[in-house]
């Protein structure tokens, strides 16, 4: 007789979450480097003291999406400029408000004196940068926010009931997937 009890969605993500931290596979943000343009990290800025500076903090990370909290602490404007999985394509200007950044300008989330959380949907993962706005000594260059992918990489991700996370209706058909890349969703 089969069941028809569905697999819990919750404890499901959990778990594949659980196993992809406890395999490296998802890490903290990776910090930038130090140079003249960007005077400073994400890392450097969130413990300065005895007030962190504009910084941004990973609040959530789910299948394909994160939440990430955009932090101004001081009363001034500091834009934090994004982008997914390094797609360059996603600049909205040759031209940054920073002249002395010459990739461009990306989409922007500003904030004065407070907090604003934005979910950004990703493949593998987001990056920040404050590149205007802000003082000039806490600029700070892409860092990146690992997301979870939205497939599953090997078949172990497709047991016990992982498979119903990625959407798929069995077992099998999520390991197929995983085997020959074909998606019969």
């Amino acid at each position: 007789m089969r069941s028809t009890q569905r697999p819990r969605i919750g404890r499901t993500l959990s778990s594949v979450l659980g196993a992809v931290l406890a395999l490296g596979l998802l890490a903290g943000p990776a910090s930038a480097e130090v140079n003249s343009i960007f005077p400073s990290t994400n890392d450097i800025n969130r413990t300065k003291e005895p007030v962190p500076w504009a910084h941004v903090d990973q609040v959530t990370v789910g299948i394909g999406t994160t939440d990430l909290q955009f932090v101004s602490s001081r009363a001034f404007l500091s834009c934090f400029e994004y982008r997914t999985d390094g797609d360059t394509t996603q600049k909205i200007s040759d031209t940054n408000f920073n002249l002395a950044v010459t990739d461009g300008l990306y989409p922007f989330v500003c904030v004065n004196n407070g907090v604003a959380t934005r979910t950004i949907e990703a493949d593998a993962y987001v990056e920040v940068r404050l590149a205007f706005g802000a003082e000039t000594d806490e600029r700070f260059d892409w860092t990146r926010f690992d997301v979870l992918p939205n497939d599953p990489q090997t078949r172990a991700d497709c047991k016990n009931g992982g498979w119903a996370t990625f959407g798929f209706r069995n077992q099998g058909q999520c390991i197929r997937f995983v085997n020959t890349g074909k998606d019969s969703r």
